[in-house]
């Protein structure tokens, strides 16, 4: 049977963790729209996709990342959409502008949307498909998609008879990832199930656990728990 699984909610909600787990319990593969995103950013700018991928450094300006060294389509795509967004002000093409140090995440996120999204809507999802056939030629049934962030991720995900989860976390707001159209808790794509990443993850693995074979065995999870040996 094919599982296909895509986890929503604010950044540092534990989505990643949930899918570790999936992947350490349950023989899910791990994916992420973000994957691409990072092959195609660190190929742009000359760095390497696990400094992009590392929850360390996502918040940590670099010259690395500065719009000077940025490939010409993708720095006059975020220009466009700067201008368009504050039509008042002159296009941001000043020697500071241009050298100023950018964190990964800022840059993933102009890249991912104000430029490749602003293009396609589906050059994402697009992308995430051919790779889940690809394994799927493999032999490979289950899948955990880790950041479904849009409607149409959303909806793509569940035309190819997907299920979403949300999570949440408290004290998890979105303000990690400020004001970009990205953010979302995921609460407008009526999510299948909520989990609520509230304790230890000892306590997480046994949400998760309950939530997949519950939903595998076509039981309540209301009316399923698991105990998690230590």
């Amino acid at each position: 049977m094919q599982h296909i699984l895509g986890l929503t909610g604010f950044a540092g909600a534990g989505k990643d963790t949930v899918a570790d787990l999936l992947v350490a319990h349950a023989r899910f593969r791990k994916l992420a729209f973000a994957d691409a995103l990072r092959a195609e950013v660190a190929e742009g700018f000359g760095v390497l996709a696990s400094d992009l991928a590392d929850p360390a450094a996502k918040h940590r300006p670099t010259m690395a990342l500065c719009m000077r060294r940025a490939p010409r389509d993708f720095l006059a795509a975020v220009v466009l959409s700067l201008s368009v967004a504050a039509p008042d002000h002159r296009t941001p093409l000043s020697n500071e502008w241009l050298d100023e140090p950018r964190a990964p995440r800022q840059i993933l996120q102009w890249w991912g949307t104000e430029y490749r999204r602003a293009q396609h809507d589906r050059y994402w999802t697009r992308i995430m498909a051919s790779r889940v056939v690809g394994y799927q030629r493999d032999g490979e049934s289950r899948f955990v998609i880790t950041d479904v962030r849009f409607d149409n991720e959303a909806d793509t995900l569940r035309a190819a008879g997907g299920k979403l989860w949300q999570v949440t976390r408290p004290g998890c707001n979105g303000s990690a990832e400020g004001a970009h159209i990205s953010a979302t808790d995921g609460g407008r794509f009526k999510p299948d199930a909520v989990i609520a990443n509230s304790h230890d993850v000892r306590h997480l693995q046994g949400v998760v656990l309950t939530e997949f074979v519950a939903r595998e065995c076509g039981l309540d999870p209301a009316h399923v728990s698991l105990t998690v040996s230590a």
